[in-house]
């Protein structure tokens, strides 16, 4: 072989491993996750999400699980739904199992999120997984507002509308109501939960900045709409005088009606809540409750797995989106909770039962 062949021969060579590599340096992509080192995935190779939820009976989870599976059929991915059944020990167990599950990325919405945050921000990223938060913040943010509610190591945060500003909203609504000296009670869920700890904030500074309004009993819950019934009845029978319940869910609003219905109290005293529900529409327009708030997890579902494949794609995303990346609704200003009352609640679409 003569030495100007050789050079070709090594030239031709050089040239095709440059090509090969750059066709597989085209295949991945780089996903920052706000982390040390970006986690590297190929591109377009969102195949299979894991989907953590906290109870899959929820009318509001059953938005998540909706909105998640069908934005995923609009791609081709398949979802796989891990029910915690409202045990954070279940959670951090499936969580666990997911790391060497073969998933391409992850949905969070936490029962707890100090005790996911590892798993989801840290060993998953590790492990070339990218996680998109829904609804609850984790890692102690959940007290936070706007790109605060992010935890670095994971992808991107959609909700806000459970924020400490937000259940402040929706509690200042009662006083705009009834501006004069009140006594309320307030129903809440589990103790360490993300939206507790959120709803406990807005409280405590709700009636530090209004001396007028009394709270006489605050009622820890698990969401189901009985239990609050009965909290419900037993603040009356101590309380007749009561004035409002807040509720951080719909679910306590309907163990709160029957129950003031039963103390022949229906119109003297006031119910508020977050969560929008199909069930809240109805009882605005029959007067049952007086306020409600925006709430769309479906839609912070399908925005998450949209996020999940533009960043599969090497686009950049968002740190945080609010209004759970649903438009604002009529009088609704932006980063604001919005409040759906009598007055305006036919321009409000609820996307859970």
């Amino acid at each position: 072989m003569t030495k100007f062949n050789l050079a070709k021969r090594i030239l031709f060579a050089g040239a095709a491993m440059t090509m090969l590599a750059g066709t597989v340096h085209a295949e991945d992509v780089s996903i920052d996750v706000g982390s040390d080192k970006p986690i590297v995935v190929k591109k377009d190779g969102l195949k299979r999400i894991a989907l953590f939820i906290e109870m899959a009976t929820n009318t509001a989870v059953q938005s998540t699980v909706t909105g998640a599976k069908e934005a995923a059929a609009r791609h081709g991915i398949t979802v796989d739904v891990f029910d915690a059944r409202f045990d954070i020990a279940r959670q951090v167990n499936q969580m666990q199992n997911a790391l060497i599950g073969g998933y391409d990325a992850w949905i969070v919405a936490a029962i707890e999120g100090q005790q996911v945050c590892d798993l989801a921000a840290s060993q998953a990223p590790q492990a070339g997984i990218p996680v998109a938060v829904v609804t609850m913040s984790i890692c102690g943010r959940s007290t936070e507002e706007g790109e605060k509610m992010w935890s670095p190591g994971t992808l991107t945060y959609i909700g806000g509308n459970e924020s400490p500003n937000s259940f402040k909203r929706v509690m200042q609504q009662m006083v705009i109501d009834h501006p004069g000296p009140q006594k309320i009670a307030a129903l809440t869920g589990q103790p360490l939960h993300p939206i507790t700890l959120a709803f406990d904030k807005a409280l405590k500074e709700f009636l530090e900045a209004n001396p007028q309004v009394t709270l006489v009993a605050e009622h820890r819950t698990d969401y189901s709409p009985e239990q609050c019934q009965q909290k419900v009845q037993t603040t009356l029978q101590a309380t007749p005088d009561l004035d409002a319940v807040i509720g951080v869910y719909t679910n306590m609003s309907k163990g709160a009606v029957p129950a003031v219905e039963a103390a022949g109290l229906s119109g003297k005293v006031r119910l508020y809540e977050a969560g929008g529900t199909i069930w809240s529409v109805d009882a605005l327009k029959s007067g049952s409750i007086s306020a409600t708030t925006g709430y769309y997890r479906g839609t912070a579902a399908d925005t998450a797995v949209e996020l999940l494949v533009k960043a599969f794609n090497g686009e950049t995303v968002p740190r945080a989106v609010m209004n759970d990346g649903h438009p604002l609704i009529p009088g609704q200003e932006a980063g604001q909770v919005g409040v759906v009352t009598a007055s305006n609640v036919g321009q409000y679409v609820p996307q859970s039962p």
